[in-house]
C-alpha cells in the first residue's frame, strides 16, 4: 500500500515562513509610512490639524492693535446764491478725504477668553491628529496581521487539498483492489470536495486582504514579513494591568482630545459671560480733507486724535444668558462623554490584557494540539498502512491536524493584535509600536500564487 507523506505541510510552512534576510528589516515600519503617506483618513487629519493650528492666531489678532486707512473723494456741483443784488457763483469742486485710525484694545474679555480658548482647542487638534495616528496604526496592524493570516490560511488549505487528494487515490487503488469500500472513496472524494471549496475561499480572503492593505498603504507591492511558527508574541510581564490602565488614563490621545474640548469650552463660558462687561479700547486718528464744506472751499484741514472710548453692555434681549446656559449644557456633555470615554478606554484596556493573558495558556494548549494532531495522523497512517484504520481514520486525523494548525495560527495573529492595540490604548510612541512589531516579524512571507 501507498503511505502518504506529511512532509507537504511542512514545507510549505517551511517556505512561506523562512527566516527574513537583513535587508528586509523594517517591512511594517515601511508599510506605516506609507500609509501616513497615502492614508486618505490619515490625510484629512492632518489637514484637520493645520486648520486648527491657525486658530491662535485668528484669536490673537483680537488682542492687538488694528490699522485702518480710508480715501474718498466726491465732485460737488451747484450753485451758490446770494442776497440781491450779488450775483449767484457756480460751484465745482472736489473734496479729497484721507483718514488713518489706529484701534488698540486695552480691556477685551471676550477677546482674552477667545485667545484662551484657541489654545485649547489647537491643543486639541494636535492630539486629535495623534489620536488619528494611533487609529491608523491600528487599521494598519489589522489589515497587516489579516494579510499574514490570509496567506498562511491558504497555504494551509493547499497542503489539505494535496493530502486528500492522495488519500483519495488511495482509496481509489484500494477499492480496485478489493480492498477499500465505495463508501470509503466517496468519503474521501467528499472531503476533497469541502476542501477545494475551502482552498477558493481562502484565495477569496487573501485577495480582499491585500486589497485592504493596499487600500491603507497606497501600494500592492511592500515586501511583508511574517511571525515564525510557534511564535509567541507577547509581551513581557513587566506591567500589572493597573499599570496599563494608568498609562492609557495619562498618554491615550482620545482622552487628552475630550480633556482639551471641555478647557476650551470652560473658555467659551467665560466669552459667553463677557458680553456683561465692558470693552475698553484705545482709539487714535488722523484725517486729511480738502474743501470739507463751502465755507471750507480751497483750505485743506488735518486733524488728529486720541482718546478711549468705551463700549458698555446695557441689554442684548437675554441672548448673553442664553449664550452661557448654552455653553453650560455644552461642557457638562463634553463631561459625560469624558467619563465614557474613560471607561471604554479602560475596558479596552482590560480586554487587550486579558487577550494576551489567557492567550498564553491557549496558544500553548493550541500548540499541544498540533503536535498531538500530528502524531494521530501519523499514526493513523501507518495503522492504514497496516490495514488496522481505515480511510476514515484517516481522513478525521487529518481534518483534525488541519483545524489545529488553522486555530494555532489564528490565536498566534490576534495575540499580534491584541499587542498592538494595548500598546497604542497605552499612548505608547507609534515608532516605539512600529519596531516591536517589526522586531517580531522575523519570518519572510512567500507568497504562492498557484
Amino acid at each position: 500500500m501507498m503511505r502518504i507523506d506529511s512532509r507537504p505541510l511542512a514545507l510549505v510552512l517551511a517556505l512561506a515562513l523562512t527566516p527574513a534576510p537583513a535587508l528586509a528589516a523594517g517591512a511594517f515600519a515601511t508599510a506605516f509610512d506609507a500609509a501616513r503617506a497615502n492614508d486618505a483618513a490619515y490625510r484629512a487629519a492632518r489637514h484637520e490639524l493645520e486648520a486648527g493650528e491657525t486658530l491662535v492666531p485668528i484669536a490673537r489678532a483680537g488682542l492687538l492693535p488694528s490699522v485702518t486707512a480710508s480715501f474718498s473723494e466726491s465732485r460737488v456741483r451747484g450753485e451758490r446764491e446770494y442776497a440781491p443784488p450779488r450775483p449767484k457763483d457756480d460751484l465745482d469742486y472736489r473734496n479729497p478725504v484721507f483718514a488713518l485710525q489706529l484701534r488698540a484694545p486695552l480691556f477685551n474679555l471676550e477677546a482674552y477668553s477667545r485667545y484662551a480658548a484657541a489654545q485649547a482647542q489647537t491643543e486639541g487638534a494636535r492630539a486629535r491628529f495623534a489620536a488619528g495616528g494611533r487609529e491608523l496604526l491600528d487599521r494598519l496592524g489589522l489589515a497587516y496581521v489579516q494579510r499574514l493570516f490570509a496567506e498562511e490560511t491558504l497555504a494551509l488549505a493547499r497542503v489539505q487539498v494535496d493530502a486528500l487528494e492522495t488519500q483519495t487515490t488511495i482509496a481509489r487503488r484500494r477499492l480496485g483492489a478489493g480492498e477499500g469500500t465505495r463508501t470509503e472513496l466517496a468519503d474521501a472524494e467528499a472531503s476533497l470536495a469541502s476542501a477545494r471549496a475551502e482552498r477558493i475561499a481562502a484565495e477569496d480572503q487573501r485577495e480582499l486582504t491585500q486589497r485592504a492593505l493596499a487600500r491603507i498603504t497606497g501600494s500592492e507591492a511592500l515586501a511583508l514579513r511574517a511571525l515564525p511558527a510557534h511564535a509567541a508574541p507577547l509581551l513581557p510581564a513587566t506591567r500589572a494591568l493597573s499599570e496599563w490602565i494608568a498609562l492609557a488614563r495619562e498618554h491615550n490621545p482620545t482622552l487628552a482630545t475630550r480633556e482639551r474640548e471641555i478647557e476650551a469650552l470652560e473658555h467659551e463660558i467665560r466669552r459667553n459671560r463677557a458680553g456683561h462687561y465692558p470693552r475698553v479700547d484705545l482709539v487714535a486718528s488722523a484725517v486729511n480733507a480738502e474743501n470739507e464744506s463751502i465755507s471750507t472751499l480751497d483750505q485743506e484741514t488735518r486733524q488728529y486724535s486720541v482718546g478711549v472710548q468705551v463700549n458698555i453692555p446695557i441689554y442684548a434681549g437675554g441672548g448673553v444668558d442664553a449664550s452661557v446656559q448654552r455653553a453650560a449644557a455644552e461642557l457638562a456633555r463634553a463631561q459625560a462623554r469624558l467619563d465614557d470615554d474613560l471607561q471604554s478606554l479602560q475596558l479596552d484596556v482590560e480586554r487587550q490584557f486579558r487577550t494576551i493573558e489567557s492567550g498564553r495558556a491557549r496558544l500553548a494548549a493550541l500548540d499541544d494540539a498540533v503536535a498531538s494532531s500530528e502524531l494521530a495522523l501519523q499514526g493513523a497512517r501507518r495503522g492504514q498502512s497496516a490495514g488496522v484504520f481505515s480511510s476514515a481514520d484517516v481522513l478525521d486525523a487529518l481534518r483534525r491536524h488541519h483545524s489545529a494548525r488553522r486555530d494555532a495560527a489564528q490565536a498566534r495573529h490576534e495575540l499580534l493584535i491584541a499587542r498592538i492595540r494595548l500598546q497604542a490604548l497605552a499612548g505608547i510612541a507609534e515608532e516605539e509600536i512600529v519596531a516591536d512589531v517589526d522586531r517580531l516579524l522575523t519570518a519572510e512571507l512567500v507568497a504562492d500564487r498557484r
